[in-house]
């Protein structure tokens, strides 16, 4: 079997997270006004479909349709903008000589992962894009769904696999899939605090180092 690098999307390749949360807020209170935001929290691997679910409870009136425009209009300002994170291209080297079958599984909406695979120079490396968001077929994270179906789908051993995550949501899914699980920090909201992956790296040039170590490892 081969072995699968798996990336999760905001927050690890681009540094959008922080982009959301900027200010009392940041663009999340365009989309939901001040009060649903507060109550909203964190919501930091979430799916928007999870999140607008959650707003409603809390009574948020606006339509669905309404809501992923507003959505959508923040989110591509934001991937405009947002800086992708620094040492990627490095990371992805390492692995694709170590023979790495690479994939991508994310919360955002497709039309999101969309705005960003322009801006990698390695977008036509990742053999499997999973929006968790529109494949209504697989729960959303903290569920394994997604992590499960792309180790399927890139035909990957999980005891020779890594998922690179930064919310504890999906560092939960991506334990359950099996693999190995790498907490990333550098993108990270203040005040968030990881747990449960088995390493924590603040760099990417700190999970290539770890590549470097491991990258074979079963």
């Amino acid at each position: 079997m081969n072995k699968a690098f798996i990336f999760d999307m905001d927050g690890v390749l681009i540094d959008t997270e922080r982009e959301w949360s900027v200010g009392e807020g940041g663009d999340i209170v365009n989309v939901f006004g001040k009060e649903i935001a507060k109550k909203l929290g964190d919501t930091v691997g979430a799916t928007i479909r999870s999140e607008y679910e959650r707003a409603v409870k809390f009574g948020y009136t606006v339509n669905y349709e309404e809501y992923k425009k507003r959505y959508n209009k923040e989110a591509e300002a934001i991937f405009i903008q947002a800086k992708i994170t620094e040492g990627i291209d490095g990371l992805v080297k390492e692995l694709l000589a170590r023979n790495f079958k690479l994939g991508l599984v994310s919360s955002s909406p497709r039309k999101w992962i969309n705005f960003l695979l322009p801006r990698l120079s390695f977008s036509d490396k990742l053999e499997q894009i999973i929006s968790l968001n529109d494949r209504t077929d697989l729960k959303p994270k903290p569920e394994p769904d997604g992590y499960l179906e792309a180790l399927k789908s890139l035909q990957a051993d999980p005891g020779k696999s890594f998922i690179l995550e930064d919310s504890n949501l999906g560092i939960q899914a991506a334990k359950a899939s099996g693999a190995y699980v790498i907490g990333f920090r550098g993108n990270l909201v203040k005040g968030y605090v990881q747990k449960g992956a088995d390493i924590y790296a603040d760099f990417m040039a700190d999970v290539t180092k770890l590549i470097m170590k491991k990258g074979d490892y079963a």
